[in-house]
């Protein structure tokens, strides 16, 4: 491959590593796998629902992705190439990519699924301890069954973690954009003020280049 090749794919793989970085991205994928995950499980036998939900997400993935690359100018087969290249196989590259490599593997976009499900159980579990002092009987009695009020509990906590962290991502936002305001408010401000200054100043020079008519008849 030409330097020249090396050098377009390498911008190619920066660039979609930093739209997949960033919160047009994470926000969407990260909301839909939290309010999916829950259907999924380690077993091997994989339901119907499943791969509806795989479809769905798949759907997801390449509108956010189209509408990316259709904006900063990248075609189908540059895109392909990158994915392809040593830079998108590097361990680093490979963990960034998953989210989108999981729209066309059902191998891991199922298990990354389970992931999340797992992730959101346990920390549902840690806030119920901590609310009441306890685990639930389920998990401290060997017991494999969820009542049915836990699993309600379980199920209400889950939730209140997914509004929770949109509550979050918008108070984020909000600040971000009044940092934004105040910059620009601020902006204006400075150069009023040097402005009043050099007015000033000059106003001062004037009044000294030009005597009163009384001293220049005198």
């Amino acid at each position: 491959m030409a330097a020249e090749e090396e050098d377009e794919v390498e911008w190619v793989v920066e660039s979609i590593a930093g739209f997949l970085r960033g919160p047009d991205w994470s926000i969407p994928i990260l909301d839909f796998v939290e309010q999916k995950c829950e259907v999924f499980d380690d077993e091997e036998e994989s339901k119907l629902t499943y791969t509806e939900i795989h479809q769905e997400y798949k759907e997801l993935v390449e509108k956010l992705l189209e509408g990316y690359l259709k904006e900063i100018g990248i075609n189908e087969d540059q895109f392909q190439e990158a994915c392809t290249s040593p830079l998108a196989k590097t361990h680093t590259s490979q963990a960034i990519l998953q989210p989108v490599l999981a729209a066309e593997d059902f191998t891991i976009f199922k298990a990354m699924m389970v992931q999340k499900n797992i992730e959101m159980q346990l920390q549902a579990i840690r806030i119920i301890q901590e609310r009441n002092g306890v685990l639930p009987d389920c998990l401290t009695d060997g017991s494999d069954v969820v009542s049915d009020l836990e699993q309600e509990e379980m199920k209400i906590l889950r939730e209140v973690l997914r509004k929770s962290k949109e509550e979050y991502d918008q108070e984020e936002e909000r600040k971000r954009k009044k940092q934004l305001s105040e910059a620009k408010t601020e902006e204006p401000t400075v150069h009023s003020s040097e402005a009043a200054i050099m007015n000033n100043s000059q106003g001062d020079g004037e009044h000294f280049a030009h005597p009163p008519s009384e001293i220049q008849g005198s």
